[in-house]
């Protein structure tokens, strides 16, 4: 059985790689892949990267993650459908009251 040599990656390659997974709009497992690295390790090095003893990498990428978007979005389209029920509600009661005799 051979066991498999660890692979060794240069600072400058794992600080371009910490770069590429913060800008880009992507998962982390999707650059992770792309780039032919555990997102388990490219995960390790942007903990690394971004506590204070190291100069931190910028964020230039989304605000939000996916996750925090797709939550927000549920959350507004709730929102929305509770609106539209409501107006619907609303609209039959003018109705009925306009159709009240006087």
């Amino acid at each position: 059985m051979k066991v498999k040599q660890r692979q060794r990656y240069s600072w400058e390659f794992k600080r371009q790689a910490v770069q590429n997974s913060i800008d880009s709009s992507e998962t982390v497992r999707a650059v992770a892949a792309r780039l032919g690295v555990s997102h388990k390790t490219l995960e390790s090095w942007r903990a690394a990267m971004t506590k204070k003893q190291v100069p931190p990498v910028s964020n230039k990428g989304p605000e939000k993650s996916y996750s925090e978007l797709e939550r927000e979005n549920r959350r507004l389209k709730k929102q929305l459908e509770k609106a539209e029920l409501k107006n619907e509600i609303l609209k039959k009661a003018n109705e009925y009251f306009d159709n009240l005799p006087k």
